[in-house]
């Protein structure tokens, strides 16, 4: 941490477009393709649901533990190819640049796991210098339990305000209601609208991960 601002982006929807599935929904998928017909029945009313935005919080939390609890690094890094796909060589070189003027963070409620997994793909993962959302922890058999730190839009608020101990500057990227406390307590707060919905939030808005990076290095210069 040897800069003096540091940028926090939020995960799915942020650093890359959902369509049509998140990560945490297509690792539920991933599973559920090894399962029976009950577990698939399961996995799907829970990804409805999460897509409806009507399970949040706790109650998502451990629904998603219980399901993906036999999942494995493997299919950790199928998910995070697939979405990794989705980033075009300016997407990447342009996080990259901008990782040279400021330490850049993840601050999520979704899975550290699969966010690694996306960085290390994507040629990224050395210009993160932090990832908090929950993890998978795997025990000796091979079974997962998940370990919880961000459980929800508050305590991502709360995980940024605690970088002000180290940082006077810090800035902050999201997609949706999730992430408006984050924004809010930062600095700046930009929001990615990558498939270009109806939907507004009083933040300015970009609609592709180079002019967001772009205009994060404009307010940097300029602060």
């Amino acid at each position: 941490m040897s800069k003096r601002a540091c940028i926090t982006f939020d995960f799915d929807g942020t650093l890359y477009p959902i369509a049509p599935y998140d990560s945490e929904q297509r690792l539920i998928r991933k599973v559920a393709s090894t399962k029976g017909t009950l577990f698939r029945q399961r996995a799907k009313r829970l990804i409805l649901q999460d897509q409806k935005g009507t399970l949040i919080g706790d109650a998502f939390h451990k629904r998603y533990a219980d399901l993906v609890r036999t999942a494995n690094a493997g299919m950790i890094d199928e998910v995070a190819r697939d979405i990794s796909l989705f980033l075009s060589t300016e997407d990447i070189q342009a996080l990259a640049c901008l990782g040279d003027i400021a330490d850049l963070a993840v601050l999520t409620c979704g899975t550290e796991n699969l966010v690694e997994s996306f960085l290390q793909q994507t040629g990224l993962k050395q210009h993160f210098f932090l990832i908090r959302g929950k993890r998978l922890v795997w025990d000796e058999a091979g079974k997962s339990r998940m370990v919880v730190d961000i459980n929800g839009p508050q305590a991502k608020a709360q995980a940024l305000e605690q970088l002000r101990r180290d940082y006077p500057t810090i800035l902050a990227v999201g997609d949706g209601p999730t992430d408006i406390p984050m924004l809010k307590a930062a600095d700046l707060g930009l929001v990615i609208n990558w498939n270009q919905s109806q939907r507004a939030y009083p933040f300015e808005t970009h609609t592709s991960l180079a002019d967001v990076c772009s205009r994060l290095a404009s307010y940097l210069a300029s602060a």
